[in-house]
């Protein structure tokens, strides 16, 4: 850390600790003392300081079974981001929010603002988590392995983020191999008009902008409308070699706008249309140390509607959505442009048949396109999936889901997969769970179609998932602790070789364990941490038939460690400690200097320190809060040949009237 950066962090943290020094008796005192209130609902929890749903075994939960359970009766573990926990992550992006969890990592998550982010879960690649929206799939076709950017999903939006590891294919379809992130989007608030916003600056002349207007109507209708600005300078991609001349910076500007309506048509029918558009315009460079001018600009929009039909036992869900990203690059090489359409329809059932007993039956259309162009023609292929579950609850302390569903794609015919997760609680607050389930991945459209490669007759890659682990609640439910193994093998992998293009060849292998633990330790302080191991290697047969193995976790560590500490100093006042640790990884470097063949580099581990501090006037209904990221101003590597940040410092405010 240069030495004007550690004056300006000592000054902070010496001005900070006097202010704040009268809060500490009451701080010591309250320390024993449980949280026995839940969090207001809406835009006041913002003013008050207790931590939300300290008895999370009755918190409800819907991604892992499409019917709403709590915690408690779930027999998959479920990893929950409240909106109160995204508040106090300040101006971060919603990778560098994902990256905070157990189980997840987010490449280029700290790399240049303009970057694209990778999320790996429990070691899978990226194309192999699926992004869900308010339980609806979004996808890119016309991106590398389908998968979505994450950089069009404004966290100021979310209400709230339900993270399932595993293969969750058989209620999700394809892509969900290592399992589903879902992100449910805010609704109106009580009373007819309200509004919301934010307003930050920081480092590198990045600025944040929010201003919403929502509210409740009538008992019948309530709706929310959504507009953020997001832009910086940022700094230079590509890391600089010796002795080159000064890079440029990369940099990029957001506009995105969000409307939903929620209406009750009647006391047991609800439709809820929603529409969301993001603009982002950025500039990206060459490669591994190599710096350009280039730029690129990325439009997506995402529409649809949501129905539910409600009745007694009865419960049907019906939903349609469209998703179109159009993606233009201009380089040294000239211009380029890509644009993939996505469209989902999912209709499904759930009956009570027994207090103990439910069952689901649904049926699921999806359909990817690439538009004509030029001389190309469209591309398009779609899948139909009917399938269904039946959960078990609590009969003798024996709870299960068993599933399957059958996949009929247009081109590679049909393949099915299922689920089996059983748990047992040993008692109110012990239950052990576990799991056997399948998924696959759909070959995409450039796989199958495209200009390089393309090849109709590969197969979908399919997996096999086998999970057991424990959970239990410690001190009155204040504490939570869990521990979790997991195997993961797929098969049929989709690779690219030189003379054959796309064929399925390959066999990965991926092992790993969690821990994970969240205590309330008192009203006023809560503690959070995890570690993960991950490993895993890629098999290939040669013309011999031997085996071959080869680690192929690139950028993914072998040992992971976070930790949170956030306190409550005054009912006005909250601080956050956090920070993670990675062990060393290995990356690829296509070597200009030798004709682009790859080396294998090894990458430092590193730790990162972050400090977040807000500050409440409930008077005016207002909060001002700032970043400290990287308050070590550690140097370290993501990607090979790219920068990341050091030390930055965002700061800003939250208001509603």
């Amino acid at each position: 850390m240069t030495m004007s950066k550690s004056i300006h962090l000592l000054s902070f943290l010496t001005v900070f600790c006097l202010f704040n020094l009268h809060a500490a008796s009451a701080l010591l005192a309250d320390t024993a003392t449980l949280v026995q209130a839940r969090q207001p609902a809406g835009d006041d929890a913002l003013l008050h300081y207790a931590a939300a749903d300290t008895i999370e075994l009755e918190q409800i939960v819907v991604t892992a079974s499409k019917i709403p359970l709590s915690l408690r009766e779930s027999t998959k573990p479920v990893l929950i981001i409240d909106r109160r926990q995204i508040e106090q992550n300040g101006s971060r992006n919603l990778g560098q929010l994902l990256n905070q969890q157990s189980g997840i990592r987010i490449n280029d998550a700290f790399g240049s603002p303009a970057n694209a982010q990778t999320l790996f879960m429990q070691g899978a690649s990226g194309p192999s988590t699926l992004i869900l929206v308010n339980g609806q799939p979004i996808s890119d076709p016309s991106g590398t392995g389908g998968t979505y950017d994450l950089r069009l999903l404004p966290v100021n939006n979310i209400e709230r983020i339900e993270i399932l590891n595993g293969s969750q294919s058989t209620l999700y379809g394809t892509d969900a191999i290592a399992g589903v992130v879902n992100i449910l989007t805010r609704s109106g608030d009580e009373g007819p008009v309200n509004a919301r916003g934010q307003l930050s600056y920081g480092s590198y002349n990045s600025f944040d902008g929010l201003l919403s207007v929502n509210g409740t109507v009538d008992r019948r209708h309530s709706y929310t409308l959504n507009y953020q600005r997001r832009s910086s300078d940022g700094f230079s991609a590509a890391a600089k070699p010796n002795g080159s001349d000064t890079f440029g910076d990369d940099g990029f500007n957001s506009n995105s706008f969000f409307g939903k309506a929620d209406i009750s048509v009647t006391d047991e029918f609800e439709v809820s249309p929603f529409y969301h558009y993001n603009a982002f315009d950025g500039d990206f460079d060459a490669g591994a140390f190599q710096d350009a001018d280039n730029t690129f600009s990325l439009n997506m929009f995402h529409t649809g509607l949501q129905a539910a039909f409600r009745r007694d036992r009865l419960n049907i869900h019906g939903s349609y959505s469209l998703t179109s990203t159009e993606r233009t690059f201009s380089d040294q090489f000239g211009g380029s442009s890509f644009e993939g359409v996505f469209h989902n329809s999912d209709l499904f059932g759930s009956y009570a048949a027994r207090p103990w007993l439910s069952v689901l039956g649904g049926f699921n259309f999806q359909q990817s396109s690439i538009p004509a162009s030029g001389d190309a023609d469209e591309l398009s292929a779609q899948i139909s999936s009917p399938y269904a579950t039946m959960i078990v609850k609590g009969v003798h302390g024996l709870s299960a889901e068993l599933g399957y569903r059958a996949n009929i794609h247009s081109e590679y015919g049909y393949n099915g997969t299922y689920s089996f997760a059983p748990a047992y609680h040993i008692s109110e607050n012990v239950k052990l769970f576990g799991s056997l389930t399948t998924g696959f991945k759909v070959p995409t459209l450039n796989e199958l179609f495209g200009p390089f490669g393309a090849n109709p007759e590969l197969d979908p890659e399919s997996s096999r998932y086998v999970s057991f682990g424990l959970e239990t609640f410690l001190l009155e439910q204040s504490m939570k602790l869990r521990a979790q193994y997991f195997n993961r093998e797929i098969d049929d992998v989709i690779v690219f070789t030189f003379f054959d293009g796309f064929v399925n060849r390959d066999r990965q292998s991926d092992y790993g364990v969690e821990l994970y633990a969240n205590w309330l330790a008192s009203g006023r302080i809560k503690v959070s941490g995890h570690y993960n191991y991950t490993d895993g290697e890629l098999i290939t047969t040669d013309e011999a038939g031997e085996e071959l193995r080869q680690n192929n976790l690139l950028r993914r560590p072998a040992h992971n460690v976070g930790l949170q500490v956030g306190v409550n100093v005054t009912e006005q006042l909250f601080i956050r400690l956090d920070g993670e640790y990675n062990s060393s990884r290995t990356d690829l470097f296509f070597n200009p200097d030798n004709n682009f063949t790859s080396e294998e580099v090894n990458l430092d581990p590193y730790t990162l320190i972050n400090l977040y501090t807000e500050y409440h006037f409930p008077e005016f209904r207002a909060i001002i809060f700032a970043d400290f990221r990287n308050v070590l101003d550690s140097s370290f590597t993501e990607i090979y040949g790219f920068n990341t940040a050091g030390f930055t410092l965002e700061g800003g405010f939250r208001f509603q009237f």
